[in-house]
């Protein structure tokens, strides 16, 4: 039976993946300390002309969804960006999804709207806040995994 990490420690295994990709590529990347609100990685050229800060949500396992604070605490700002990480056990690392702040807030506020009308209707109890990619948004999710695998600044 294979042992579950603690979130905590596979959040921390994700925010410095991502931190690793982002140098390799060229970029400084900068973790900040946990409680630093909203921002896990603030992301930068080497000249400092452009910047971006990275929110990370990674999941040990492979899942369609990420938990996400209600959609207007989602910074949209146009530097703001999420990495979204799942563990593919198959290939032994991360595959990875990037969308922008705006587009975690579109997706966060849609999928709020649905979870709302089943609970109306009855058929759900509670709203779970969440970005998916599968479903309605497999189309979205080939372009976030696209945006990962070739972003920069």
């Amino acid at each position: 039976m294979k042992r579950m990490v603690p979130t905590a420690l596979v959040g921390i295994a994700g925010v410095h993946y991502v931190a690793a990709e982002l140098s390799r590529r060229g970029l400084i990347a900068l973790p900040t300390i946990r409680n630093t609100k909203g921002y896990d990685i603030i992301v930068a050229t080497p000249d400092g002309k452009k910047h971006a800060n990275i929110q990370v949500k990674t999941s040990q396992k492979r899942v369609n969804y990420w938990p996400t604070p209600p959609f207007p605490k989602i910074s949209g700002k146009s530097k703001d960006y999420y990495v979204l990480l799942r563990w593919d056990d198959s290939e032994k690392k991360f595959e990875g999804f990037m969308l922008t702040g705006r587009e975690a807030q579109a997706a966060v506020k849609d999928e709020q709207a649905r979870q709302d009308r089943r609970v109306l209707e009855g058929t759900r109890k509670v709203l779970f806040p969440c970005v998916q990619v599968a479903g309605r948004w497999e189309k979205p999710a080939i372009r976030w995994r696209r945006n990962w695998e070739t972003w920069n600044l």
